[in-house]
């Protein structure tokens, strides 16, 4: 199961890529962020913790970095399911579109009304969270 949602700036990738890379810019963007660190540079195969309000600390890894488009994370939730956030910024001739996707792909390899559930509620913040983006990397 995904979920996305886009929406075109004018802005380049370069200039919203900054604030996919430093995670400590990730505050400006994710609402209910409270704690995140990474384990190295911000490249595939690197770890991280972060935690998000109500949540406990869950642990994630970079899948897939390409610098100023892409970056896919990946959060395995015990009993469940594997996570992954895709963060694409794609290059048109109107300006950049910026792409967040959420899909969630089951332990058992079956999606269920369980996944859904857990699937929706963690994109319901998705679309603000983009808006959020491009205004944190409008402001410098």
């Amino acid at each position: 199961m995904k979920f996305s949602f886009e929406t075109l700036t004018a802005l380049t990738p370069e200039e919203i890529w900054v604030n996919y890379a430093t995670v400590n810019n990730w505050f400006k963007w994710e609402d209910d962020l409270i704690a995140i660190n990474l384990e190295g540079d911000f490249k595939q195969g690197v770890s991280g913790e972060m935690t998000l309000q109500g949540m406990p600390p869950l642990a994630f890894e970079l899948v897939e970095v390409t610098e100023n488009k892409s970056f896919c994370d990946e959060t395995k939730i015990p009993d469940l399911a594997s996570l992954y956030l895709n963060h694409e910024l794609i290059k048109t001739e109107q300006g950049t579109l910026v792409r967040h996707s959420v899909s969630c792909v089951s332990l058992d390899g079956v999606d269920n009304q369980e996944h859904l559930g857990f699937l929706t509620q963690v994109f319901e913040d998705v679309p603000q969270s983009i808006f959020a983006l491009i205004k944190a990397s409008t402001t410098k």
